[in-house]
């Protein structure tokens, strides 16, 4: 599936909570569908993210795979926090965000300058570095 494809695909898709489907998503579950029909990667994916846990235990636990970086990258992510909460995030694609925020029902696309407005703090990554791989998994004990 191209980029394109799945950006018109998933415009609309209703947002439903820990969901990870093209029939509903919620943020995090758009990024691992993109990753997963776009790019044709599985993001690392704790068990526990669809047993309804909240989104900061998950995000802490997932952001380890990733490495921030000082600007948008293209096929990354944004992470939007609510003073030191981090409480959404989003794919940066062609310099616009694609998420699905329960605010608004669905998935949309709105300039990446809108995040910035929305939330307090908003931080970039790109996904998975051999040393944030070797990281995680030395500190799940998976050496």
């Amino acid at each position: 599936m191209t980029k394109s494809d799945f950006i018109k695909r998933m415009i609309g898709v209703p947002w439903a909570n820990r969901a990870c489907s093209m029939e509903s998503c919620d943020c995090w579950g758009l990024v691992a569908l993109y990753y997963r029909h776009v790019l044709g990667k599985e993001v690392h994916h704790k068990a526990g993210y669809e047993s309804n846990r909240d989104f900061l235990t998950c995000y802490r636990e997932e952001v380890v795979f990733w490495q921030r970086e000082k600007a948008p990258i293209e096929d990354g992510i944004f992470v939007g926090y609510m003073g030191r909460r981090a409480e959404h995030v989003g794919l940066v694609l062609s310099g616009m965000a694609l998420h699905s925020r329960g605010l608004n029902g669905s998935v949309r696309l709105d300039k990446l300058r809108v995040m910035e407005k929305v939330f307090t703090k908003v931080e970039f990554y790109s996904y998975g570095t051999s040393r944030n791989t070797a990281l995680a998994r030395s500190a799940e004990g998976e050496n």
